[in-house]
């Protein structure tokens, strides 16, 4: 019995097949089996993808759980305060003012390396793959808004959203009391980096407003990024919910997850809700990241891991399938085996009238040579008038014409009163 390919390999495994791809070059199993991933990405009509921070490394943004990382970036610049690098993204570090001023100036610093920051081949790869209207939508982790450099729709506004962001977005600033959304100031930076909240002007207006009437002064919120921090509930949820939903109604052939460990509870809820539905198609779905996951928690949901870096990854597969990469407009045209022979047929048809047309022409000048002066004439224009569809015209009769006619019919009847006779 042969033995099962690539790509039976990939539909037909029950747990998880992990390589490297830097082994491809010497393994040639692993060879085959990257060939045959690649080969179904390109084949694929209804792509998911699910990114975190690992897709944004390149792009010169420190991912969160790395040795180089923002987590352990924290102790380094904040070595007198006693905050975790993971409670920075806790909601719990608002209980504390110290806390909450390392919070303010680290999300400054963070937001400073994204403005300098440049779309990565993982960005671009998921742009490429929403112009040839492969990608249902891409839901991400990150709170950079890159995928923004490729002008990608971010939002959660049912299909006019390409991405989603699961955990907000760091450009915006946020009132935790009215919810009004405000773009950074520079004061409001400022104040920020030096560990001060700036307070919201919406609800300081409102304020005085109350004020000058004599009335009681309410309470003013204050102003934060925009980002979803552990321990809250996303304020679109239920808008994200209906996103997922509809995607997964869409019936995906393929789910790829890039750059993201696959701890955070609500992700893995999507990552299984979206296996399942890609596996009912007969899809894959891919894993790129450095390290795989747990095998007991993704047994059966994961297909595919590749280690290797996520840029390195869409770069392979641009080797592998430069075809997917091309442009509309960049494309090879090969016309099909039904257009040429139409083409040819149009080609020998109008051969075809050209010499019948050709032909009447040859009689009229062989009759030039062969004929009288007075019956050329009478033949020439005979064969013009047939060739170019012009009808011969009456002439009227003349006076002569008229009298002969005449005589001719007096002669008839003398002729039958003679035979009557």
């Amino acid at each position: 019995m042969a033995p099962a390919s690539p790509l039976q390999q990939l539909s037909q495994q029950p747990t998880t097949i992990s390589v490297r791809l830097a082994d491809a070059k010497s393994d040639c199993e692993v060879e085959r089996l990257v060939c045959g991933i690649a080969s179904r990405v390109s084949k694929a009509r209804r792509i998911l993808f699910v990114t975190g921070a690992g897709i944004s490394c390149n792009a010169g943004i420190p991912d969160f759980r790395s040795e180089n990382g923002l987590y352990n970036l924290v102790k380094k610049e904040y070595p007198n305060a006693v905050v975790k690098g993971k409670d920075l993204f806790d909601s719990i570090l608002f209980s504390d003012p110290i806390s909450t001023s390392v919070f303010c100036t680290f999300m400054v610093r963070l937001r400073s390396c994204i403005l300098g920051a440049r779309s990565t081949s993982v960005h671009k790869f998921i742009k490429l793959l929403h112009d040839k209207k492969k990608l249902l939508r891409c839901y991400t982790q990150n709170i950079d808004g890159l995928e923004s450099r490729e002008n990608l729709q971010i939002g959660v506004e049912g299909k006019q959203s390409t991405v989603v962001q699961l955990h907000g977005n760091i450009h915006m600033l946020k009132c935790t009391l009215c919810c009004k959304e405000f773009e950074w100031s520079e004061e409001d930076c400022d104040l920020l980096e030096e560990g001060f909240i700036p307070e919201c002007q919406n609800c300081t207006e409102k304020a005085e407003e109350r004020t000058s009437l004599g009335k009681r002064c309410p309470r003013v919120g204050v102003l934060r990024p925009n980002i979803v921090l552990y321990g809250e509930e996303h304020p679109d949820g239920e808008n994200i919910g209906r996103c997922i939903e509809s995607d997964l109604k869409a019936r995906p052939d393929m789910l790829i997850i890039a750059g993201t460990s696959l701890k955070v509870i609500g992700i893995k809820k999507l990552v299984r809700s979206a296996a399942k539905a890609v596996h009912e198609r007969g899809g894959v779905v891919v894993y790129v990241n450095r390290t795989l996951p747990a095998a007991r928690s993704w047994k059966g949901q994961i297909d595919y891991h590749i280690d290797s870096d996520c840029d390195e990854w869409v770069e392979d597969l641009h080797r592998r399938q430069p075809g997917l990469f091309l442009k509309q407009t960049e494309l090879p045209v090969t016309p099909s085996k039904k257009v040429v022979v139409k083409k040819e047929n149009l080609k020998r048809k109008h051969e075809e009238e050209g010499a019948a047309e050709a032909e009447p022409l040859n009689d009229i000048t062989n009759l030039t040579t062969t004929m009288s002066t007075p019956e050329k004439r009478k033949k020439i224009a005979s064969t013009v008038r047939s060739v170019f569809g012009v009808k011969e015209k009456v002439r009227p009769a003349g006076k002569l014409e008229v009298l002969k006619d005449r005589a001719e019919g007096m002669e008839s009847v003398r002729a039958i009163s003679v035979h009557a006779t």
